[in-house]
This record gives structure tokens, C-alpha cells and sequence, in this order.
């Protein structure tokens, strides 16, 4: 680190070899020329005494050319003093050093005079002491100062740098004259400008013609291919390192490496999550409305709002016995989620009705373990291939895990049929999801009156940007913890911002949230956004007491996780796998998320190749790939790529490249 400053803030008084402007950008900070020195001492002598010692700097003779300097000082006192003192940070004599900058610092004067030399000194004062008061003063003298020379608005930009405000050392650098391109890339990647960091990487490596710096260029601009998730672009980059690689060393300087972000997001990007749902949050959302079922041959669903409901008048004989058949069954779906799915999947044997398997797979969505979910919605459509809601969910859970059906097209056609049950929740859904242009033919009738509907129109209204402010779902269904959440964000008609973000944070739960924290993991995983886009996540309570819910447990081990309890989390985790053998790709996460934040490296990685081998998983096939990147095992990396990684949670980043942009 020394070193690299050294070639930053190296200032010289020198002649016009070295005032060429060619050389600006390597030697930036080139100060005094020969012009200006005449017009303050004629003595040819003093000017080459001082161009000689800063030759000597620069071969790193420091000792030799601050005796030079100390001589040149009774003539030009601040900019010798400055050099001095340069000249003892490079040699380690830190306190010799503190000695001359404070000589400048105390001058204030020089802010005037020599306003270059006084902000160079707060900055090796800031380097020293690490107190951010030198940089303050920096970023004052600037303000001060309308007329910057082109090394002070660089000095600027890098004291904005280190007080990591990148948005404004990149406005200043855009001032400059000089291209400074890997500079502004590096800023661009940092405020996940993706665009603009492709473009001056694009002009870096253009004119660069050193080996090591062109490769590092290069290995950047892998990582800005994997944060921006444009895979196309990578299989080129990474051919380009695979012909370079057998002296190939960027990947050792700068390692890519998986870690925990808990600020992944910003909490401008959470509250675009929230407002306007994902892919897969639209699919979760259908799962938690979803109703249940309780017969093979008869459309009879539980829904969640309005209870049985029949498609046909049936007697209370009937309903008595469809009761006592399922009595067990009933009672079941009002545990928590994760007992829910132990208990209905103790219940299944060989002469299981198709409808238990559907609500052992509707379970098992409720925890976001979406593989079993896809392989029962499988298992109850084979069994039932009339039945067009097992069919259509069954597609729909292979899309919520990327998942390719083998036989698609008969369950296309199926669900397109006239003849089945549940005809309008399949052709509704299909359309919705699967084939956007496939008119609904049947009519809800008897369902209108049920959640499910009331949410499917939501969702069709809110994907067709139709304003859903009014809809039957708030105004019917408010009491549902997740449709509570879902109207507390809509933004009310003529609602200002400040209005609103004042009204989210008077009113969103904060501590009466037990219905947010227990249940189904797509509601807690909303309220926990919602948080997280108020700045509100560290605030909330979340805790149940007397409480001890596995689905809360597992949230707990998610809360413990940010607040930088990883060990705990583990805990957490390992029990509730050893008591309830989840493998869900949620749970699988936690754990991988919590090895990296104690530095358990492999640890992690081996549990990645457990999601890979155990759920098929792209995102996990992803990281696989920046590992084997990482190795330049570089051929078999490309095969890992299949599909954008989207985790909230693991995320990628280079090690040392702020020490990297601050060497700049």
C-alpha cells in the first residue's frame, strides 16, 4: 500500500520533461514547472538541485535527496518540506515524517498559497492517523475553492474515495481533463452502474499496454460480466484469460471470493421488490393463496377465507362424512408450515388419494421447498390427469425451480381441454403464467366468492399495470396477514413520497407482528423486505415469546445472521434439519450464508455442492462456476453458467479492489 501511494502523491518541482502532459496521468501530480519557478528564484542552481532530488525519489534514494531538499527549503520551503516528509513515510520513519507534514499543516497559509501541497499533507496526515478530520479538511478547502488545478480535483476525488462517496468522486473526475478511465470504471461497479463500467473498462484495456495491468483490466471485467449477470459476455472474457493463462496472476492479486452481504440491496431496490413482484414472488403468492383440496372426484377446496367450498349444493350428510374422512387432515393445516409437511407426508402410502399428495406439495410451497412441492404437484396430477389444477400447478412449480417437464405438451393440452375439474383455476393460471395469449374460456361462478380468485384478479390487474389501490382483495380480505402487508404499501392517489414513506414508517408493524413471523415463508419474507426499504429491519422486534415455532425458529436464524450472530444461526439451523430433515434450497442457503460469515470457506463450499447434488439448483451451479473462475479451471466453469443468479444473500466481490481503487 506504501508504494502505491508513493506513485499518487509523489510531488516534485521539475522540468519540462517532466510537465509533459503525456505523463500527467502516470506522474499526476507534477506540480511546478519550470515557468513557475523562474518567476520565484533565478537561480538555475536551486532548480536543479531540486529537479536532482526528486530524480533520486523517484529511484527511491530518499536519504540522499532530503539532504537536497533541506537545502532547497530556505528558497521554497513548502514544497521541499512536503517531499521531505514524503520522503520519511516511504522509508518508515513515520514520526520524521509527522514532523515536516505538520509543519505544512500548522502553515495555514498554505491553503492559500499552496493549497495542492496542504490538501496532499491532510492526506498523509489522514493515511498516518486514519483521522477522518484531515480528510474533512480537504473536502472544505475544495468547496473553498472554485478554480481547482486538475491534481487538486484529482486529490478530491480520491479523499471522496476513501470516505466511500463514490457518486461524488465520480462527478469530480468527470470534470477532469484526463481520461482516468479504470478509475471511473472501478466507481461505476461500485454504485452497480454495470453499463458505464463495461464502457471504461472497454477504454482501459484499449490503452493499456502493461501485461499485469491489462490482465487485472481483464479479470474486472469478469466480475462486472458475474454482477451483472450478462453471461454471454463472461464465456468471452473468459476465453480471452483462458489463451492468457498460464502467466496469468490477476486472479492471485485480486481473488474473487463468495461472502455474506447482508446489504446486498439497497433499500431502494427491497421497496422495487415489494411493489412490483418478481417471477418468482408472483409464483410464491399464487402458492400461498392457493386452496386445499378434499376430494379425487368433486371440486371441494378449503379455502382460507371462506372455508369448504362446493361446486355443487351437497347435503350436511355429505359434508359430515367428507369430515370425518379427513378428519386428521383438517386438523393438520392449521400447524405451523413445517409440522404441516412432516405430518401430511407421515400420512401418504400406496393408497393415497391424489389430493393428499396436492396438499402435501402446496405444503412443502409454503416452506419454499419448491422441489418436493414439484415433485408431489407431479405425483397428484399423474394420479388425477383430469384434475387441471394439480396440472397446471404442477408447471407452475417446474417454473418456480427452472425446471424442464418431460411431458409438457400433454399437460398443455390437457389443461386446454373442455373436460375436468377445476377448469377455470387451470385455464385462469395457464394464462397467467404459462401462455399469456391462451383466452380463459370458462367462467369462476361458485368461486367468485373465494380468496383465491379475488387474488388471481389482483395479480392479472397488478401484471396488466392496473391500478389495484381499490382492490376487492384489500377491501374483502384485510385481515390476511399477507394482503394487510400488500395494501399498507400501495401508494395512495396524489400521495407525495415524503407522505408516504412518513405513513409506511408510522405504520408498519413493528412489534404486534406475530401473524408476519410465523406461517408461511412468503409472508415473512414480505415483511421482512418491507422492513429493510424503511431502514427498519434493525428496529423491529423479532422475537415471539413462549414461542418456538420451527417456521419462527427459522427466522430467528435469519435475524441472528444480521446482527452478526452466525454461530447461532447454525445452531438454529442444525437443529430444526435434525428434527424436521429439511432440505429446502431457503434453509440450505442460511446455512451457506452463515459458514461464509465465520470464514468457514470450504465448509461453505462443500454445502453448495450438497444444494447442487441434492436440488439440482442453478444459482448453486453459479457459484460452483466463480469458484472454479477463481481456480482457472476455467473450461469447466463455462458449463456452470445456465441461468442469472438472483440470491438475496451471497453475493461475490473482488478481495483488495478498494485497496486497488484507492492505488489508482
Amino acid at each position: 500500500m506504501k508504494k502505491t501511494f508513493f506513485y499518487f502523491f509523489f510531488i516534485l518541482f521539475t522540468s519540462n520533461v517532466f510537465a509533459n502532459k503525456d505523463l500527467l496521468e502516470s506522474q499526476p501530480e507534477i506540480i511546478f514547472n519550470y515557468d513557475k519557478i523562474k518567476q520565484k528564484q533565478d537561480s538555475f542552481s536551486l532548480q536543479f538541485d531540486f529537479n536532482k532530488a526528486v530524480l533520486m525519489m523517484e529511484k527511491e534514494e530518499y536519504k540522499k535527496a532530503i539532504e537536497i531538499f533541506k537545502q532547497t527549503s530556505t528558497a521554497i520551503k513548502i514544497p521541499s518540506f512536503l517531499n521531505i516528509a514524503i520522503a520519511y513515510y516511504k522509508m518508515g520513519e513515520i514520526e520524521n515524517a509527522k514532523l515536516y507534514f505538520n509543519n505544512i499543516y500548522n502553515y495555514k497559509k498554505a491553503i492559500y498559497q499552496n493549497t495542492f501541497s496542504y490538501m496532499s499533507t491532510c492526506y498523509y496526515l489522514y493515511q498516518i492517523r486514519k483521522d477522518s478530520r484531515y480528510l474533512d479538511i480537504i473536502i472544505d478547502i475544495a468547496k473553498k475553492h472554485k478554480n481547482l488545478t486538475e491534481h487538486s480535483k484529482r486529490m478530491l476525488a480520491d479523499t471522496l474515495i476513501l470516505l466511500k462517496d463514490y457518486e461524488k468522486a465520480l462527478q469530480v473526475l468527470n470534470k477532469m481533463k484526463f481520461p482516468l478511465d479504470l478509475k471511473k470504471a472501478l466507481l461505476y461497479l461500485k454504485l452497480k452502474d454495470y453499463v458505464q463500467a463495461e464502457k471504461y473498462l472497454k477504454l482501459a484495456k484499449e490503452s493499456s499496454y502493461n501485461k499485469s495491468r491489462f490482465d487485472k483490466i481483464l479479470w474486472i471485467m469478469v466480475y462486472r460480466d458475474l454482477k451483472a449477470n450478462e453471461l454471454e459476455k463472461l464465456m468471452d472474457n473468459i476465453d480471452l484469460i483462458n489463451k492468457r493463462k498460464n502467466s496469468f496472476k490477476a486472479n492471485l492479486e485480486l481473488p474473487l471470493e463468495l461472502f455474506f452481504n447482508k446489504d446486498k440491496y439497497s433499500a431502494k431496490e427491497y421497496l422495487e421488490f415489494i411493489t412490483n413482484f418478481t417471477k418468482k414472488r408472483e409464483i410464491d403468492y399464487i402458492f400461498y393463496f392457493a386452496p386445499f383440496v378434499f376430494s379425487d372426484n368433486q371440486e371441494i377446496i378449503y379455502d382460507i377465507s371462506k372455508g369448504f367450498i362446493f361446486k355443487s349444493k351437497q347435503n350436511i350428510q355429505s359434508l359430515e362424512k367428507m369430515v370425518e374422512y379427513n378428519a386428521k387432515f383438517i386438523e393438520i393445516i392449521k400447524e405451523d408450515p413445517i409440522i404441516r409437511v412432516n405430518k401430511l407426508k407421515s400420512l401418504i402410502n400406496s393408497k393415497s388419494k391424489s389430493y393428499v399428495y396436492y396438499n402435501l406439495a402446496l405444503s412443502y410451497a409454503h416452506i419454499y421447498d419448491f422441489h418436493n412441492a414439484y415433485n408431489y404437484f407431479e405425483k397428484a396430477y399423474k394420479l388425477n390427469p383430469g384434475n387441471k389444477l394439480f396440472s397446471v400447478m404442477t408447471l407452475i412449480a417446474a417454473k418456480r425451480i427452472d425446471k424442464k417437464v418431460p411431458d409438457i405438451k400433454y399437460i398443455k393440452s390437457n389443461i386446454k381441454s373442455d373436460q375436468g375439474l377445476y377448469k377455470y383455476f387451470g385455464q385462469a393460471l395457464f394464462s397467467l403464467f404459462l401462455e399469456p395469449e391462451t383466452k380463459v374460456k370458462e367462467k369462476p361462478l361458485y368461486y367468485e366468492d373465494t380468496i383465491f380468485y379475488t387474488a388471481i384478479e389482483f395479480l392479472k390487474n397488478k401484471k396488466n399495470k392496473k391500478d389495484v389501490s381499490n382492490s376487492v382483495l384489500f377491501e374483502e380480505y384485510n385481515k390476511d396477514p399477507f394482503v394487510y402487508l400488500m395494501k399498507l404499501i400501495q401508494k395512495r392517489k396524489n400521495e407525495s413520497n415524503y407522505d408516504y414513506f412518513s405513513r409506511l414508517q408510522d405504520n408498519v408493524p413493528l412489534y404486534i407482528n406475530d401473524n408476519f413471523l410465523e406461517g408461511p415463508l412468503v409472508v415473512t419474507r414480505y415483511y421482512i423486505d418491507i422492513l429493510k426499504s424503511l431502514g427498519l429491519f434493525y428496529k423491529a422486534n423479532l422475537q415471539l415469546k413462549a414461542k418456538n415455532s420451527p417456521s419462527f425458529l427459522r427466522t430467528s436464524a435469519l435475524k441472528e445472521l444480521y446482527i452478526g450472530n452466525s454461530k447461532k444461526t447454525l445452531e438454529i439451523l442444525n437443529s430444526l434439519q435434525k428434527e424436521y430433515d429439511l432440505e429446502d434450497k431457503y434453509t440450505m442457503y442460511l446455512q451457506v450464508a452463515a459458514l461464509l460469515d465465520q470464514g468457514r470457506k470450504n465448509e461453505a463450499s462443500i454445502q453448495i455442492s450438497l444444494i447442487k447434488a441434492v436440488l439440482n439448483d442453478h444459482d448453486a451451479d453459479f457459484l460452483t462456476g466463480v469458484q472454479l473462475i477463481q481456480d482457472l479451471k476455467l473450461s469447466s466453469a463455462k458449463q456452470y453458467f445456465k441461468s442469472k443468479y438472483l440470491d438475496s444473500m451471497i453475493d461475490i466481490r473482488l478481495k483488495g479492489l478498494d485497496e486497488f481503487l484507492e492505488s489508482l
